[in-house]
């Protein structure tokens, strides 16, 4: 793990923390809970194994989308 992962990892854990809090967790297990939290966050980040399928030239945002047969 790079500075960079490190940084954000703490940065993750500390809103985690203060997430806990505000739902009313108390004690040690706060932190630990937090650093699971972080951890599955940073795993969720790595790019997955399997290759992503190409979309559909014509795919994108519906309504972004032009219209078929519209006139100009």
């Amino acid at each position: 793990m790079n500075e960079h992962e490190t940084n954000l990892r703490d940065l993750v854990t500390m809103f985690a923390i203060a997430g806990l809090l505000m739902r009313g967790r108390e004690g040690p297990s706060v932190a630990d809970d937090a650093l699971k939290y972080a951890d599955e966050f940073m795993a969720a980040r790595e790019p997955q194994a399997e290759p992503q399928a190409e979309e559909e030239p014509d795919a994108g945002i519906a309504a972004l989308k032009p219209k078929r047969g519209a006139k100009k």
